[in-house]
């Protein structure tokens, strides 16, 4: 997932205000539920709190952070590598999931828990199926205590199942919705298989997945150039082209949205859209 944000290297580190009037950027500072992780660890995971940090998000320009929580793994070769942190990148890239989920939604993949708690938040959600193949970030979950932050009528909302997420398949409930986010990077080359291989085990009425602007973003370029009249499209005959339900409004306001984030991985400036 999402590389944590660049922490200050000076001491002592400036506070997110006062670095973000200095810098005339934003802190920020996401409307969703943010739980409050603790430090801790299970076999190769741990958790960690951040400083002060400068950051960008996924559709959004350069911001400052303050105390982001991470979610890293150590690798064979014993370094550490971030599967996950609540930043502004990772927040926004996943907000869609927890605005239009609906009815019984399954999220593929646990990591922080962050979008299954704001998913059981939702009032047009009624049951949150979580796969996570991985018993030690299941373990970490619950010693974290992310569902005691909900109110009980939406931390009763999700199941935790431990299976493989390329394999699970519903056991009687249809399913409504369906988030994927099984992957270390954003639109990683097998992205789009894998979860054209989840839905056909699923068989969700709509689908969207971390990084889906990236993967149609790149699909429409090969036919029109982003903000030209041909681009909405282009978007449109990507999505179609995916032979998924995909959460994906194949309108003007998406398309600038797809048009924003490969902007911003370009290393520009987001435009008003």
């Amino acid at each position: 997932m999402s590389a944590s944000p660049s922490i200050l290297p000076f001491a002592p580190q400036p506070s997110a205000s006062a670095l973000a009037q200095a810098l005339g950027i934003p802190v920020f500072s996401p409307h969703w539920h943010m739980p409050q992780y603790p430090d801790g660890a299970v076999g190769p995971w741990q958790m960690k709190r951040t400083g002060v940090g400068l950051d960008r998000g996924y559709h959004s320009g350069p911001c400052v952070t303050s105390g982001s929580t991470v979610l890293m793994r150590q690798s064979a070769a014993g370094g550490w590598e971030t599967w996950m942190s609540l930043s502004p990148m990772e927040v926004e890239s996943q907000e869609l999931a927890c605005r239009h989920a609906r009815g019984h939604t399954v999220v593929m993949g646990l990591g922080m828990g962050w979008v299954a708690a704001n998913i059981a938040l939702q009032p047009t959600v009624e049951r949150v199926t979580v796969v996570e193949r991985d018993g030690d970030v299941l373990e970490l979950f619950g010693r974290c205590r992310v569902l005691e932050g909900l109110p009980e009528s939406a931390a009763r909302k999700v199941e935790l199942v431990q299976a493989d997420a390329l394999q699970w398949q519903p056991q009687g409930a249809p399913v409504d919705f369906l988030y994927a986010d099984i992957w270390l990077y954003l639109a990683e080359p097998q992205t789009l298989a894998e979860v054209q291989r989840m839905q056909a085990n699923v068989h969700a009425d709509q689908v969207y997945f971390w990084g889906q602007e990236l993967v149609l973003g790149a699909m429409a370029s090969a036919q029109a150039a982003p903000g030209t009249p041909a681009w909405t499209d282009a978007v449109d005959h990507a999505v179609r082209e995916t032979g998924l339900p995909l959460l994906a409004q194949a309108d003007e306001g998406y398309a600038n949205l797809i048009a924003r984030v490969l902007q911003l991985r370009q290393g520009g400036r987001p435009t008003a859209g």
